[in-house]
């Protein structure tokens, strides 16, 4: 895999600096308002020439991601999930060219997977061992399968709301459950300080860098798949006009989701 130029720009000031997991502020401003930024000119020519034989993961637009993509990450069969055609629901809609980009083929069945993917190996060619997620269920379980590959120690906080088969679904993976008789908010709050008191990292979510680099690649694999489909696999690829994420809940509690694509 060839190597990008990247860097994090303060979306305030235009301070760069380097991707650095821990650091959530730009070092000018103080500002939380940060994105990453790639060099794309040679990514096309090279993406066009490796991506047919690169294996069927998030990994495979490595350049990018804001890890290093010269570094074997720890996985767990994360990513490229099947992108089905919906016959028959697309005709009740009128919508002939519906299709679902099913998330729940992934390691822990939900899109949080492809985030926990690349925080945890972020944490890990970094150097961290230990770190704090509060969660309502899925980012716990996702950040467990992942931490528990990579030799991370992982302390999840959950409210008293998620139910009892997630939480011991957490906890087999070896991670220390904190059940919080509160709020999700007071759950945040009680990881927040524990994080601090004791030096850890600490899950920020959607603030996170990983977090947001690890989210385009279901767009990346929406594309690179309807391309395929279309016996176009050059760039550029189709794009689709409509995508909709859905969520819900089976029976056995698990929220989950859907990516509709039209």
């Amino acid at each position: 895999m060839s190597r990008v130029e990247s860097w994090i720009e303060c979306l305030d000031c235009g301070e760069q600096a380097t991707y650095e997991p821990i650091s959530l502020a730009c070092p000018a401003c103080g500002s939380t308002w940060r994105e990453a930024r790639y060099g794309l000119r040679s990514l096309r020519e090279t993406w066009q020439r490796e991506l047919p034989s690169r294996e069927p993961s998030l990994w495979r637009y490595g350049e990018l991601l804001p890890i290093r993509p010269d570094e074997k990450p720890v996985m767990l069969g994360e990513g490229m999930t099947p992108l089905l055609e919906a016959r028959q629901l697309g005709e009740m809609l009128r919508l002939p060219h519906l299709m679902i980009k099913d998330e729940r083929q992934g390691p822990t069945h939900s899109f949080k997977d492809r985030q926990a993917a690349v925080s945890v190996n972020a944490l890990r060619l970094f150097g961290l061992q230990e770190a704090v997620v509060c969660s309502t269920g899925n980012v716990a379980l996702a950040y467990s399968a992942f931490c528990a590959r990579a030799g991370i120690k992982l302390w999840a906080f959950l409210t008293s709301l998620v139910p009892p088969e997630k939480m011991h679904e957490v906890a087999v993976y070896g991670t220390e459950v904190i059940k919080v008789a509160g709020t999700y908010d007071q759950a945040k709050q009680l990881a927040a300080a524990f994080a601090e008191s004791r030096g850890l990292y600490l899950d920020r979510g959607a603030r996170s860098i990983a977090t947001l680099e690890s989210m385009k690649t279901i767009a990346f694999e929406i594309c690179e798949q309807l391309a395929g489909m279309r016996a176009a696999d050059s760039l550029p690829w189709p794009t689709p006009d409509w995508y909709i994420p859905v969520s819900y809940t089976h029976l056995r509690a698990h929220e989950t989701s859907l990516q509709l694509v039209c």
